[in-house]
């Protein structure tokens, strides 16, 4: 456990003072408690533009700007949704059947 503590307090020791004071509290505190080891990237982009350079690019999480997460995500709700579609249909013919064989019993 200490070492990886050891690793987080040197992740914010890698940021610039300056830096480290206009990101929001909340980010802060996570980089502080080894939530995240990275800045996001739109946290970033909302930094003063000379502040912005400062920032090691090690530690900028660039995620979110890269457009394959999004396909893949856009492909896995996609999925997602056909196997429900697909669940449901399989059993709307179940009981459409089970109805058919009780409705053929209840007439004889």
């Amino acid at each position: 456990m200490l070492p990886l503590l050891v690793r987080f307090q040197s992740v914010v020791d890698k940021i610039p003072e300056e830096v480290l004071e206009k990101l929001p509290d909340d980010i802060r505190q996570q980089l502080e408690d080894g939530v995240i080891d990275k800045i996001p990237q739109d946290i970033v982009d909302k930094l003063p533009e000379n502040l912005r350079d400062s920032v090691p690019t090690g530690l900028i999480d660039a995620a979110s700007a890269n457009p394959l997460f999004a396909v893949i995500g856009v492909l896995a709700l996609i999925g997602f949704g056909y196997g429900i579609v697909k669940s449901a249909m399989k059993a709307i013919v179940f009981f459409a059947v089970l109805a058919a064989i009780a409705w053929f019993f209840f007439l004889k």
